[in-house]
């Protein structure tokens, strides 16, 4: 066995006596041994199952709709009692037999729908198994269901475009939020919030306002959810940071592009994103100081109505080497500074300047900009460890 090995090789290297090989080994020993199925019994199933199947297929037009429906019920069934049993005798992979359980219920509603001749356009399908695997989470606690859950969510959101209305609205809303206060893990915690942050920007289809400054107006509306549930303010720092800096890089990269023809910019609309972006750099300060960056995007809308972009463009750099600058001096990681700053870069010459600005001195721009931002962090650096420069 490979644990007797290992034991007389620690044994040997005088990590352990006798005694507690002993000991290790009648513990061991009176441990429950797992239960694996016969290799003949796999097969046999394994047969089993494929002859049942050829045969559900091979008469699948001639059964009579009922029977349809419930022959992918008792399937769905079958395969969570597997998935009990897997469980409590120790035998293969219950998440497994669940998940072909969770997919045996979608079956059904399929098959439910086309028998009744209902539509599949709208989100009934992804409404059903998103709640579902809502359901499977929260009673098993396993990150499958999460990944699903999100899938189906998102799947939601995208379906419900054309026709969404208030109350599919509300109840999405409802059920995320719900989602999000009593996930323990982060990456529930991640998928719970980027399907309200979702939520937010169907606002979009759901007013007959048009506005662009959606995605910010959501972004500020959810730090809320900070004050709901402040212990959560470690794992999500980074989702708002993230959502803010790609916010910014894109209204960039579009207002350089594009002269934003296809929607009215509103002055007042601008100038309450201001108001209430000093309120949110006032109490990020106080409680959430780490996401005070966020911010910085109250100034978009009224950077939006300068058609150079000169000023988003600034903005955008200013706030790049200023995160860097003060994340360098707090001794935080650098990784996610970097990357904004490069994706900055790439914006300001590759879409917005690279037609007004001659090769060599798009090259020699960067190379000084790099070469600056190389010369702080070493400075900084020497400062740190006591060196004059």
């Amino acid at each position: 066995m490979e644990i007797n090995r290992k034991l007389e090789r620690w044994q040997n290297e005088g990590f352990i006596d006798q005694t507690t090989v002993d000991q290790i080994l009648a513990f061991e020993h009176l441990q429950p041994k797992p239960k694996k199925l016969p290799l003949l019994l796999i097969i046999g199933l394994i047969f089993f199952s494929l002859a049942v199947f050829s045969f559900i297929a091979a008469n699948w037009q001639v059964m009579p709709d009922m029977l349809r429906i419930t022959l992918v019920l008792l399937l769905m069934w079958m395969f969570y009692g597997f998935g009990y049993l897997s469980e409590q005798k120790k035998f293969g992979q219950p998440l497994i037999f669940r998940l072909i359980g969770l997919g045996m219920f979608a079956a059904s509603i399929i098959i439910t729908i086309q028998t009744f001749h209902l539509s599949i356009s709208n989100s009934i399908l992804p409404w059903a198994i998103f709640i579902a695997a809502l359901a499977h989470y929260f009673y098993w606690r396993h990150q499958s269901y999460a990944i699903i859950g999100f899938i189906f969510g998102a799947q939601v959101l995208i379906t419900s475009v054309p026709t969404i209305g208030w109350l599919e609205w509300g109840s999405f809303i409802i059920v995320s939020l719900v989602w999000f206060y009593f996930s323990r893990n982060p990456l529930p915690m991640v998928f719970s919030w980027l399907l309200l942050f979702g939520s937010g920007l169907m606002l979009w289809s759901l007013i007959d306002y048009k506005s662009v400054l959606w995605p910010v107006w959501t972004l500020f509306a959810l730090v809320v959810l900070l004050f709901l549930v402040p212990e959560k303010e470690r794992i999500l720092r980074p989702l708002y940071l993230i959502i803010g800096g790609i916010q910014l890089v894109v209204y960039l990269a579009v207002r350089g592009e594009t002269p934003l023809s296809f929607v009215e910019l509103n002055l007042t609309e601008s100038i309450s994103l201001i108001i209430v972006a000093t309120g949110i750099l006032a109490l990020c300060y106080i409680r959430f100081r780490a996401i005070t960056w966020i911010s910085v995007l109250g100034f978009v809308g009224v950077l939006l109505f300068d058609d150079t972009a000169i000023g988003l463009a600034i903005l955008a750099e200013v706030v790049a080497l200023a995160y860097l600058i003060i994340t360098h001096r707090q001794e935080k990681p650098l990784a996610l500074g970097f990357v904004y700053f490069i994706a900055v870069q790439f914006v300001l010459y590759f879409i917005y300047a690279w037609e007004r600005l001659d090769m060599s001195l798009f090259f020699l721009i960067g190379a000084l900009l790099l070469f600056a931002l190389s010369g702080i962090a070493w400075r900084m650096n020497r400062k740190k460890v006591g060196v004059s420069s």
